[in-house]
């Protein structure tokens, strides 16, 4: 009768044993991890960490910092850099040209399936991007403006200069691939980006100075300086007006870049 008793006490006593143990650890059922399964996400919180990026695109090189909002949601800013002088010939006139690419951008990244993919609307703000340009027209060369000729003048050769300014503000668009704020624990990312930002209709200045000839009269009677020649004006303005009118359709800007980023 003792042989029979003594396992079962055993037994029970290993099961009050297990219970107690449980109950200690403040759960009825504990689950150990698995080997091989991945760990779980990092608790999220609003501001908790901060990322930075390098990247290249249409816009120059650029430097932008993140961090999370909401679970979903990241907040974004940064600016883009780039230059570009040359000087080249035009149909025997000298000209220089400059590019200069400058600006701030805020995006809001919105991430709908919890993974890398994001849709992310954006402010560019402080947009000095500007396209300037000079050229002086050697004495006796001709130029054409709205279908008309003038030859430059021997002693006062013309000189012309333009540029092509932006709006300061502007609002935008992209998707991309790639989360600078890992929700999990890892630190490094490579974000891809496409889009555009809407600039409106560029401003563009044109002017000329020096003397311009009417290549129908000898230069002794047919040249006069650009700011008195009405003809030559009006010729100008014609010109303005038509490239402004094809500016119009440059009037968005195409958002592509690639980058590499980090979060702490």
């Amino acid at each position: 009768m003792q042989a029979r008793i003594f396992p079962s006490v055993a037994f029970l006593s290993m099961v009050l044993a297990g219970s107690a143990l449980a109950q200690s650890n403040g759960s009825t059922n504990v689950v150990e991890p698995v080997y091989g399964q991945p760990a779980l996400p990092m608790a999220f919180r609003p501001f908790a960490r901060v990322g930075l990026d390098l990247q290249a695109g249409f816009g120059g090189i650029g430097v932008e910092a993140a961090t999370p909002l909401l679970r979903k949601f990241n907040l974004r800013g940064g600016a883009d850099f780039f230059a570009y002088s040359t000087t080249f010939q035009e149909q025997g006139a000298t000209v220089a040209a400059n590019l200069r690419l400058r600006s701030g951008h805020a995006s809001l990244d919105w991430f709908p399936f919890r993974r890398q993919f994001r849709l992310s609307p954006l402010v560019v703000f402080a947009d000095t991007n500007r396209v300037q340009a000079s050229a002086l027209i050697p004495p006796g060369s001709t130029i054409t403006l709205d279908g008309s000729d003038y030859i430059s003048s021997s002693t006062d050769p013309l000189h012309g200069g333009g540029s092509i300014d932006f709006r300061r503000v502007s609002p935008g668009f992209t998707l991309g691939w790639g989360n600078i704020i890992r929700r999990g624990h890892g630190h490094f990312s490579f974000p891809l980006e496409t889009g555009f930002y809407y600039l409106g209709q560029p401003g563009l200045k044109v002017s000329f100075s020096g003397s311009a000839c009417d290549p129908t009269l000898p230069q002794s009677i047919g040249c006069m300086p650009v700011g008195e020649y009405p003809a030559f004006q009006e010729n100008l303005a014609a010109f303005i007006a038509r490239t402004r009118n094809n500016l119009s359709y440059a009037s968005y800007f195409p958002i592509v870049s690639l980058g590499v980023g980090y979060a702490f």
